[in-house]
């Protein structure tokens, strides 16, 4: 199911359609109540109005009698008249003067036992009770309603006279004259009895014009009189909607209370009411529709152009800033502005930030692609492109030749002269094959002195005249170095497509053996690819590969010892331990080619551990003997970065119980720069066990300062290189001397390879180097020829 989706604006409009229509009807129920409450308070001061007249009509009433009743107590004094003359006088001018609506007059002597009645004052039995009761009680004023043939109140009064026990005189008041004289109320009403002889209220007098008297039965069957008080519902009336409410007159002694039923018409109220919610329904409409229209109109002009801005956003997403901009600033100027003139302000200049970001970036991974597919320096493709275009090439079934040339004796360039003048030989070479070739001539340099050459549509002999070509374009360029100029030689080996193969690998992997091959052949000649090459090529690859695998189990390594001579000294004090390979026919031969097939196939820490193992076991027979001349074991990078290496190590030492100091690990900064936190570690351990450390060939590296700085290391081996020429190269003197210096201010001691003769020896003694290596020191030999001729040398001289 979809989300319901809202813009901004229908938000902002329903929210306050909401707010405004709660406050709406907040506002009508607020003024309802008000209104209300106005009502209301009109009618309770309406309601104790006509209370406060109608009891003050009462209460004047009885006052008024028991005072013309007061005023008689003249007639009795000073005078022999009778009370029946008295009374009848005055009964005669209560009737003539009053103006009362006073029908009859009763008068009761208790001390003479007569009771004199003047008009009509016939009475029910119920009122005979009263007047009973009412002679024997404190004196006081009291009334009660009697109906006999006609309803009428009964009051009773006290007469005074002198020498003579008062008078009662009761007074039968017409109740519907009563009624004619009463204050006007602004009310119709119902005038009530509470209760009859019957125990039942009765219906004096109403002014409702309806004679049906069936909502009053309704009513009293409801409610009490007494219940019927201020505040009752709205209630159907004969008159129309009312307000019931009951006022009670009542006796100070005897409870019959006489009760007005009070129906106030609230027709015109709710009709009022009801204007006012329809005012105010209206006035709200009107309020709400104002609102929403005024808001409407001030959110539409920001909203259009924050729609505008999202509609434009995409385009920053396809680089059409310019596009972007106009958008944004094509409605022109505000006379006011808001957060969307901001936002499109804050935009404006991320798409300038981002067009300047774009452009950089742009112009960066134009570089990083230069970078990734060409060399910098000689601005040749480098082999990542030479390999991908060449393979499409193939891929497209082109035909042609491919050169791959390697330059003779480069490393010596580098040695000698320094990198320096191996890099402006190799700019030489690029430019020379560039002015050479033709510009869409595939080219590149794909290793360190390595250039390879793709020529499309070109048979394998126009090709061997190309490469014979750069050969002798290469004799010509000279680069001068230190007391020597250097001069560009090159191999160069020709395979051809599709004869010789149809894929990349293959091509190079049958040119590689064409150079190898015009190496062996006396260098800086030409070599074309035979087959008979690459089986000679495979052959070898194979006898390595399966030496490699196979060299401990055929017992074909053998371990050789230089001695290394301490210059303070002027004695041996530990050798060199170096692995010897024997071939089949019983020749020794160095252990590089073994060592690559080695690394390659796996079994290099196998062959590490074996020398490891041999070593510490001549170290155990020389301790034996009392020899006690330390030896320095190589460890190639990847075992001295295998754990499993170092921890078996920890073990050999553990088994036969040698002393650590007597053994020195040598490393190579290839084995410890990749992990130098890895390579630390290991350098800890193998220090735990007493062991010291060297780095060798220390020179021939860009990070070999940063490696003394890193590392905890004893001893530091100059490389052969620098040593060699030591005394031809001033050059290469600085950097010995300059080498000792930081190797003694950090604790190190130096050793120095490749001294073959004493004159080299001297200098380096004077330049402070603490150990000697090479041929003028002691060849590498077999261990009897060190510590068995000594030994017996010991026991003839015993």
């Amino acid at each position: 199911m979809q989300p319901l989706r809202l813009g901004l604006a229908n938000k902002a409009l329903l929210v306050l359609f909401s707010v405004l229509l709660i406050a709406q009807i907040g506002m009508i129920s607020f003024n309802r109540d008000n209104l209300s409450e106005l009502f209301q308070v009109h009618r309770q001061q309406q309601h104790q109005s006509n209370a406060v007249r109608l009891e003050a009509y009462y209460r004047e009433l009885s006052e008024r009698l028991q005072s013309l009743t007061a005023a008689q107590q003249v007639m009795f004094e000073g005078t022999n008249r009778s009370a029946k003359q008295a009374m009848a006088d005055y009964w005669n001018s209560l009737l003539t003067h009053s103006n009362l609506p006073v029908s009859g007059m009763l008068t009761l002597d208790h001390s003479a036992g007569q009771a004199l009645q003047y008009g009509d004052f016939e009475q029910s039995e119920g009122a005979g009770r009263w007047m009973h009761a009412v002679t024997y009680q404190p004196e006081q004023v009291n009334w009660l309603v009697d109906c006999q043939s006609y309803c009428s109140m009964l009051y009773v009064a006290k007469l005074e006279r002198p020498n003579a026990a008062p008078l009662k005189v009761f007074y039968r008041v017409d109740l519907a004259k009563m009624l004619r004289y009463q204050p006007a109320i602004d009310a119709a009403y119902y005038l009530i009895v509470s209760e009859d002889d019957a125990g039942k209220p009765r219906l004096l007098y109403s002014n409702v014009p309806n004679e049906d008297q069936s909502f009053l039965v309704e009513l009293l069957q409801r409610y009490q009189l007494s219940e019927i008080v201020d505040g009752s519902p709205v209630v159907d009336t004969p008159i129309g909607p009312s307000e019931v409410n009951s006022l009670a007159i009542t006796s100070t002694s005897y409870e019959q209370p006489l009760y007005y039923l009070l129906l106030n018409d609230v027709s015109s109220e709710l009709a009022q009411f009801d204007q006012a919610d329809r005012n105010n329904l209206l006035f709200g409409a009107m309020l709400l529709a104002c609102s929403l229209l005024i808001v409407a109109v001030i959110l539409h002009p920001p909203l259009t152009r924050i729609r505008r801005t999202i509609i434009s956003l995409p385009l920053l997403g396809r680089s059409s800033h310019s596009l972007f901009r106009s958008n944004l600033q094509r409605h022109g100027k505000r006379w006011m502005s808001d957060e969307s003139g901001q936002l499109d302000s804050a935009l404006i200049r991320l798409s300038y930030q981002l067009e300047t970001l774009e452009q950089q970036l742009k112009s960066r991974a134009e570089e990083l692609d230069w970078v990734a597919n060409f060399d910098s320096l000689t601005a040749l493709p480098n082999r990542r492109k030479f390999e991908r275009e060449l393979t499409q090439r193939l891929q497209d079934e082109c035909s042609g030749s491919l050169l791959l040339i390697d330059l003779d004796n480069f490393k010596l360039v580098n040695d000698i002269s320094g990198h320096s003048a191996g890099d402006e030989l190799l700019r030489r070479v690029a430019v020379t094959l560039k002015r050479m070739l033709p510009d869409d001539v595939l080219m590149a340099r794909i290793s360190g002195d390595e250039f390879a050459v793709f020529l499309e549509d070109t048979d394998e002999n126009s090709a061997r005249t190309v490469a014979q070509r750069i050969i002798s374009l290469f004799d010509q360029v000279h680069v001068p170095g230190h007391n020597i100029i250097h001069s560009a030689a090159a191999c160069v080996g020709i395979v051809a497509s599709p004869e010789h193969g149809v894929s990349y690998e293959e091509l190079m992997g049958k040119a590689d053996i064409s150079v190898n091959q015009a190496k062996e052949n006396g260098k800086n000649c030409v070599v074309s690819f035979q087959v008979r090459h690459e089986s000679k090529a495979l052959a070898q690859r194979h006898y390595w590969l399966d030496l490699a695998q196979h060299c401990i189990e055929r017992d074909a390594l053998e371990l050789h010892f230089q001695p290394i001579m301490n210059n303070l000294s002027n004695r041996v004090e530990h050798y060199e331990v170096l692995l010897r390979v024997r071939d089949e026919d019983g020749a020794l031969h160095s252990p590089y080619q073994l060592i690559l097939a080695a690394e390659k196939s796996g079994r290099v820490e196998h062959i590490d551990l074996w020398v490891v193992q041999r070593a510490l076991q001549q170290m155990q027979d020389n301790l034996q003997m009392g020899c006690h001349d330390k030896l320095a074991i190589n460890l190639s990078a990847r075992s001295f970065c295998s754990e499993r290496v170092i921890s078996r190590i920890a073990r050999e030492f553990d088994s036969r119980n040698i002393p650590g100091e007597m053994i020195i690990f040598e490393i190579t900064e290839t084995a410890a720069l990749p992990n130098l936190q890895q390579a630390e570690e290991h350098i800890r351990r193998l220090k735990e066990l007493g062991c010291a450390i060297a780095l060798d060939d220390f020179g021939v590296g860009y990070s070999s300062f940063h490696s003394l700085k890193q590392l905890p290391l004893d001893y530091i081996k100059i490389d052969g290189s620098f040593v060699r020429e030591a005394g031809l190269h001033h050059a290469n003197k600085v950097f010995i001397q300059a080498l000792v210096n930081i190797a003694s201010q950090l604790g190190h001691k130096t050793v120095a390879e490749f001294v073959e003769s004493s004159e080299l020896n001297q200098q380096l003694i004077e330049l402070g180097v603490d150990y000697s290596q090479g041929y003028y020191i002691g060849k590498p030999a077999r261990a009897e020829t060190f510590w068995q001729y000594e030994r017996a040398a010991e026991v003839l001289s015993s």
